[in-house]
């Protein structure tokens, strides 16, 4: 179950959306769900057995994999596991974008 003391930090900033149940609700906010998974080690991503969760737990691996040892010095959080494979460039910016809101 979800622990509503811990804070999701990028969605918010998006959408207004503050709880992992509205975001379940809204395709906006899913699909922004692997950089909150990406940038938010607060949160054991890992323990959700929801497909939505588990494909964006893969695609936050795979974008820590490209991107690991700018977001380790940026960010600091919790390894995750590294994965290899193709990453949608179009996202880049968006990438960015959190990377900012984070840091700032």
């Amino acid at each position: 179950m979800f622990d509503p003391r811990k804070k999701l930090k990028i969605i918010p900033a998006y959408t207004g959306l503050t709880t992992l149940k509205e975001v379940l609700k809204d395709e906006r906010a899913q699909r922004l769900l692997w950089l909150e998974i990406l940038f938010n080690d607060t949160i054991d991503w890992r323990k959700f057995k929801r497909k939505i969760l588990k494909k964006a737990y893969k695609k936050a691996s795979l974008w820590y994999g490209h991107f690991k040892t700018m977001i380790d010095n940026y960010v600091g959080r919790e390894p995750l596991k590294a994965q290899r494979g193709r990453i949608d460039g179009r996202e880049y910016r968006t990438f960015l974008e959190a990377l900012n809101l984070v840091t700032a």
